[in-house]
């Protein structure tokens, strides 16, 4: 029934994705203009054969990442489902929450990385930055970061200059552009139907043990699903290397052969 859905008559399975009135109409030009001013000041090249993307000049991997930031809790409901009546939905009541910080690899030698935090400010993000450099040593660092304050702090910028990492801060209210977005609505619908599977006495537990239950479930759907990175490259697939391509024509004739075959 459910492929029928789909091919017959196109049916979605999840829940509606809200259009934001504050949102630009203009926010794909303004990201495409930014992530051009990004890239021009690089000479790069994206080998088709590996699926790696280098930087000419110094023979070392450009990285990209999207990051963003996330607060998880067992009493998330993100479950999709069929129905054609009013279905019944269970919730624990005892709510424990994690603060995490996800870095999620568009380029191929990108580690992806997962930092639990106690809180948002500039000083947590400049540790989650300095440690994400820890796991990828080699090559520049281009993130693609949300507009939150202590992600634009005077610390934060200054910390990402001296680990030679570049912020490219998205168009307001444009979370379609944060790939990382779907990753964590991936871990949420994963931890409800942990939850609802084999947790039941949920509630018995103190708020020790269920932070630390909820932060292992997390950091197993975290990495489980970052590993699936073709699902969600629409950014790499339909921004980023079109524009490379476009800024170095000689350097991606190779690629531009093979794609148009």
């Amino acid at each position: 029934m459910a492929r029928y859905l789909r091919k017959k008559f196109k049916a979605k399975f999840s829940k509606p994705y809200t259009i934001d009135y504050r949102r630009s109409p203009y926010y794909k030009q303004s990201f495409r203009l930014k992530l051009y001013h990004k890239l021009n000041k690089y000479n790069l090249k994206y080998d088709n054969t590996t699926n790696k993307l280098l930087n000419v000049d110094t023979n070392e991997p450009f990285l990209i990442f999207s990051f963003d930031e996330s607060s998880q809790q067992f009493t998330s409901n993100n479950v999709r489902v069929w129905s054609l009546n009013k279905p019944k939905m269970f919730k624990n009541g005892y709510k424990v929450k994690v603060n995490a910080a996800g870095a999620y690899s568009l380029t191929h030698e990108g580690h992806d990385y997962l930092e639990f935090m106690e809180d948002s400010t500039a000083v947590s993000i400049s540790k989650v930055l300095q440690n994400l450099r820890n796991e990828n040593h080699i090559g520049v660092i281009l993130i693609l970061i949300d507009n939150f304050p202590s992600h634009k702090a005077h610390l934060v910028k200054d910390i990402a200059i001296q680990l030679n990492i570049d912020l490219l801060f998205l168009p307001p209210y444009s979370p379609q552009l944060q790939p990382e977005e779907k990753i964590w609505h991936s871990t949420k619908r994963d931890i409800s139907q942990f939850k609802a599977d084999t947790i039941p006495n949920l509630n018995e537990l103190n708020q020790d043990k269920t932070k630390e239950l909820l932060e292992n479930v997390l950091t197993k759907s975290f990495y489980h699903h970052t590993k699936s990175k073709e699902r969600w490259n629409t950014v790499k697939n339909e921004y980023i290397l079109p524009l490379i391509k476009k800024l170095n024509p000689l350097e991606n004739q190779n690629w531009k052969l093979q794609k148009t075959k």
